[in-house]
């Protein structure tokens, strides 16, 4: 019974887990921080702070468990612009994170993609055979928009291969020892028609055939010169919104 109760226990702390987000008031509002636990979305406007907060997190899942990491490395896998590797390396001489533990940049994988098709293949082999050879804690796509075209998001053929990234992603993730973050750009409803735009009313790409395979979405947008993001799909947290800042040393919740 002893070993029965052990094994209940190990479970449950599994499905729990959470990586750190490296701002202890930004883990706080999301009881936890980001969720190893199927596909998290970030979705908002160019500018608004979602690349940043996962080029941190690339230093986070380096921490030892103890410290809210996994102790293992990032795939990062781009399809629309350069890997911002500038600002990675000020983020290891400038933040907490580098300053109090050892992180570096070695451990972060970075690959570059173009077309859906390429990002099939990618995650159906490419990023298996990564993760049989290193210890993997953290899958980036920034951003899982960029290989469609806008009046391709609800094409059946782009319907699919979205579902099958998603399935694919899914089984990546599925023992609950991988983090996914997938970035997303914003389109807008007018006059029932999507167009991308950086305006009100915002939705996340790709449409519902994408959003269906989301776990956990989260909002980024800006006011002015503030900062926001909203949960607005987690099965462990309420709607909530809250104020962020983005500085040389990181993203950081606002009081």
């Amino acid at each position: 019974m002893l070993c029965d109760c052990t094994l209940v226990l190990d479970a449950a702390s599994i499905k729990d887990r959470f990586l750190t987000t490296g701002c202890s008031r930004l883990d706080a509002k999301l009881r936890g921080g980001i969720p190893c636990r199927g596909i998290t979305q970030l979705y908002g406007a160019a500018g608004t702070g979602k690349t940043q907060l996962a080029l941190q997190l690339c230093l986070t899942v380096q921490l030892p468990i103890t410290a809210g990491g996994l102790g293992a490395g990032a795939i990062y896998i781009c399809t629309e612009t350069a890997f911002p590797s500038k600002r990675l390396q000020q983020l290891l001489t400038k933040s907490e994170i580098a300053k109090t533990h050892s992180v570096n940049g070695d451990v972060i994988l970075v690959g570059h993609i173009a077309t859906s098709e390429e990002l099939v293949l990618c995650l159906q082999r490419r990023v298996p055979v990564l993760m049989n050879t290193r210890k993997i804690g953290l899958l980036i796509i920034d951003s899982i928009a960029a290989p469609y075209r806008a009046e391709d998001w609800n094409d059946a053929e782009q319907c699919r291969t979205k579902r099958s990234i998603g399935r694919q992603l899914h089984e990546l993730c599925k023992n609950d020892n991988l983090c996914v973050i997938c970035i997303n750009q914003v389109s807008a409803v007018i006059d029932d028609h999507r167009l991308i735009s950086e305006g009100t009313n915002e939705q996340p790409a790709l449409g519902l055939a994408w959003s269906s395979m989301i776990t956990t979405s989260i909002y980024f947008y800006r006011r002015l010169s503030s900062r926001y993001a909203c949960v607005m799909l987690a099965s462990h947290l309420p709607r909530i919104t809250f104020q962020f800042e983005v500085e040389e040393s990181g993203v950081k919740a606002v009081e």
